[in-house]
């Protein structure tokens, strides 16, 4: 069975790495787990904020509700389908060259919902220009 792969999170400060006294405890007893002379990667890399709680919600219960009424859909899961496929679009791994919409749940809360580029954003913009349709922005939806 594959065993898990931790995150552990620092930070830099001053150029240098700062790993808290609760996280280097826990590095220590994930390490402790391995034999002696077993050879570890160590990967650095800046941190990835997940979208956060009031992204997910305004995502399914505003975006969503309004373009499924729009478009005729029938459920909110079909209408998340087709914009991902529109807007989030990635190869498939059983047929190459077919695209499909790739995950949104690996998005940051950049990529997912901040600035002109982000996925939301993009949704917004699409629907307003090509369709007309309003989607309110999360402040003044309810």
């Amino acid at each position: 069975m594959k065993k898990p792969v931790p995150i552990f999170e620092g930070d830099v400060v001053d150029r240098k790495l700062v790993i808290q006294d609760h996280v280097r405890k826990a590095m220590a007893r994930w390490v402790s787990t391995f034999k002696t002379g077993t050879h570890l990667d160590i990967v650095i890399r800046k941190h990835k904020t997940k979208r956060s709680l009031e992204q997910n919600a305004y995502y399914w219960s505003v975006v969503i509700p309004i373009l499924a009424d729009y478009f005729g859909h029938d459920n909110p899961e079909s209408m998340h389908e087709d914009l991902k496929l529109e807007f989030n679009p990635v190869e498939s791994k059983i047929v190459p060259g077919k695209m499909i919409g790739g995950s949104t749940t690996k998005l940051s809360t950049e990529e997912f919902y901040c600035g002109e580029t982000s996925y939301i954003e993009r949704i917004c913009r699409w629907a307003s220009m090509e369709h007309g349709v309003y989607i309110p922005p999360p402040t003044k939806a309810e």
